[in-house]
């Protein structure tokens, strides 16, 4: 069964997502839950995202699934992972860690059907003018288990 969703230009079935950069040349599936939702306050977070703090999910590499635009991707070297984007418009496609090759970053924004944040991270690093009022969980750094 499809839901379509016709002025956000993604669709979403059960458990799959699909949805584009700003533009619309690169678009990407993911077929699988979205886990750990935060808001990460790291300086590479504000800087690739042009903002205060970035939302970002979790997908198992197995779940992501490019769709088309897969050679308009560029990637940037962030020390700790690729941040790649897309190579027209801008738009943050993935994070890539170099830790390991199992999971990828998806910024939420890109989705309009994502879970909601349930953690701030790296909040040492926040912004001196931004306030945290909500409920979840905050981490200085990354929550190692």
């Amino acid at each position: 069964m499809s839901e379509a969703n016709s002025t956000s230009g993604s669709t979403k079935r059960l458990d799959m997502t699909t949805t584009s950069c700003l533009c619309g040349a690169i678009s990407y599936e993911i077929n699988g839950k979205i886990t750990q939702p935060r808001y990460c306050h790291c300086s590479h977070c504000r800087k690739f995202s042009g903002s205060a703090y970035a939302a970002w999910g979790v997908v198992e590499v197995d779940s992501f699934r490019w769709i088309s635009g897969a050679e308009l991707v560029s990637r940037f070297d962030a020390g700790n992972g690729y941040r790649t984007f897309c190579s027209q418009c801008g738009s943050p496609v993935r994070y890539e860690p170099h830790a390991t090759n199992k999971i990828l970053g998806i910024p939420l924004g890109a989705l309009h059907d994502a879970p909601p944040p349930t953690m701030h991270l790296w909040t040492r690093s926040k912004l001196p003018w931004i306030e945290i009022n909500d409920d979840l969980a905050q981490y200085e750094t990354y929550p190692h288990p």
